[in-house]
């Protein structure tokens, strides 16, 4: 059985290290680069708008914001279309 770290319950998290209260080093945390492959929808405006979100991964989050509610608008609207096709 794999022991995890413990909260002020008692209760032990799986795959969670261990920290004693007296451990002053701090771990720099890393974050894995995302690396992912999207297959085209097939839709031309769903797929634009899914590269322009890609596009702007590592801008500003106000940037990610503004592209995030255009693709929120492009794809309510593909949603919205299919009943009608």
């Amino acid at each position: 059985m794999t022991h995890g770290a413990g909260n002020e319950t008692g209760m032990e998290y799986e795959g969670l290290p261990h920290m004693d209260d007296g451990e002053e080093e701090a771990e720099e945390a890393t974050i894995p680069s995302r690396v992912v492959v999207r297959q085209p929808t097939g839709d031309d405006a769903v797929d634009t708008v899914l590269d322009e979100l890609d596009a702007v991964a590592d801008e500003p989050l106000d940037s990610q914001i503004q592209v995030g509610e255009q693709v929120h608008r492009v794809l309510q609207g593909r949603l919205a279309d299919l009943g009608k096709e």
